[in-house]
């Protein structure tokens, strides 16, 4: 091994061994990932990278301290990957491809040695530990480097879309082409329904993205529109050319639940003004859940918009401790009387609809409406929605999360309530 040692590096450190190397390496990478000929820029880079590589493989090959460094160039070829958001596989592919041509390097030169007085599986041994030992911290390392950069660029990306998103909501004039643009191309001259996910775990901040997505599915909206404010929250839009059913963003409820967190969505607006429009209604449901008990993972303006006009004071908690009377008593057996007098109310005094909706029979309907109406001292049905809006505002900011609903109830509104 000591004899064979020296000349083997003498004859891969000559120019013409050398180029060799890097143009049999470029092309097996070039076979294994010929998309890469579409990026002539990455290329030249790897073709550095190889050629690096090499060389510092061959001078740390012979010492007894062997020791992987990655090479600047392939430091380089990492963020060029990242940089033309070609995926981390693509990164990986390359090494592959290199150990295989490495392996087949490897065995034709150890095959080729001609004296019978060295061990030739030991040499074989000994080349490829070292080898594999440098390729696979070489992919190691890369992939550190893409993940760096690509976070980079994203959160660049996101100061900046940050930026513009605020301009839109502080309304300052914007020329819609070259602010879709800086959006990432998101639309906005459609219809915009806007959402604000809001996590109790700042650990789990991370999970409100693909969550955002699922809502995108739900709402048969493309790629959503993104942006991180900071803290605890994520904002989110979503382009339709036609008004989405919202009803499919209930089924997110166990997403929200397992990272924490609530949905608030807005009204769906058209053109700019619906896209500042929605936003600040899921702000003002956010923090209208917030101030009171939010009863569900989803919450939507157009349910509490009368409510979110009412707001809290002195004149309206009077209002409705008035109108509900011994109903508003803490307690799960009279939040089961609100519960259906709601339901009662929002079916226009259907018993049979009631009774669907909080899935109990109807005589059960029957006998909490008379129980109501004893402690009401005045008939349910003659109440209408002035008993309704005392119930949800109670049920809302009053009572501790003991209101019942169900969600079926969150899909329904009042005439005149939006409830």
């Amino acid at each position: 091994m000591s004899a064979w040692l020296p000349t083997f590096l003498a004859d891969e450190l000559r120019p013409a061994a050398v180029d060799a190397w890097v143009e049999r390496t470029g092309a097996a990478i070039l076979a294994e990932l010929p998309e890469l000929a579409q990026h002539p820029d990455v290329v030249d880079v790897l073709t550095e990278a190889v050629r690096e590589h090499w060389l510092a493989f061959l001078a740390a090959f012979a010492r007894p301290d062997f020791e992987f460094h990655l090479v600047d160039a392939a430091a380089r070829v990492a963020r060029e990957v990242a940089a033309h958001q070609l995926p981390v596989e693509s990164l990986v592919k390359v090494y592959q491809a290199a150990q295989q041509e490495s392996w087949t390097y490897v065995t034709t030169v150890v095959r080729s040695i001609p004296s019978d007085d060295i061990d030739h599986a030991a040499v074989l041994i000994y080349l490829w530990t070292r080898a594999g030992t440098w390729l696979d911290q070489s992919v190691g390392a890369s992939i550190e480097i893409y993940h760096q950069e690509r976070n980079r660029r994203v959160r660049r990306v996101s100061v900046q879309q940050y930026e513009v998103v605020q301009e839109l909501l502080n309304g300052e004039p914007a020329d819609l082409r070259r602010t879709s643009a800086a959006l990432g191309g998101y639309p906005l001259s459609v219809l915009h329904t806007a959402v604000v996910l809001d996590s109790e775990d700042g650990e789990a901040v991370g999970e409100l993205e693909g969550i955002a997505q699922d809502a995108a599915r739900a709402l048969g909206a493309g790629r959503p529109l993104v942006v991180h404010p900071g803290g605890r929250q994520l904002w989110a839009w979503f382009a339709t050319r036609e008004r989405p059913s919202v009803d499919g963003l209930d089924d997110l409820a166990p997403a929200l639940a397992s990272a924490g967190a609530h949905l608030f969505v807005g009204v769906p607006g058209h053109g700019p003004d619906g896209f500042v429009s929605s936003h600040q209604e899921a702000e003002q449901a956010r923090r209208l859940a917030h101030d009171g008990t939010t009863w569900g993972r989803v919450m939507r303006y157009e349910e509490v918009e009368v409510l979110a006009l009412l707001g809290r004071g002195p004149d309206v908690d009077r209002f409705v401790r008035r109108t509900l009377g011994p109903l508003a008593e803490p307690g799960e057996p009279t939040a089961r009387l609100r519960a259906t007098v709601s339901a009662f109310l929002r079916h226009g005094g259907n018993v049979e609809d009631a009774a669907a909706e909080l899935e109990v029979h109807r005589n059960t309907v029957r006998y909490r409406l008379a129980r109501a109406e004893e402690l009401l001292e005045r008939p349910v049905a003659r109440a209408g929605d002035e008993l309704l809006l005392a119930v949800r505002h109670h049920d809302l900011f009053h009572c501790d999360g003991q209101g019942v609903r169900s969600r079926s109830a969150r899909s329904s509104s009042a005439p005149g309530t939006s409830a």
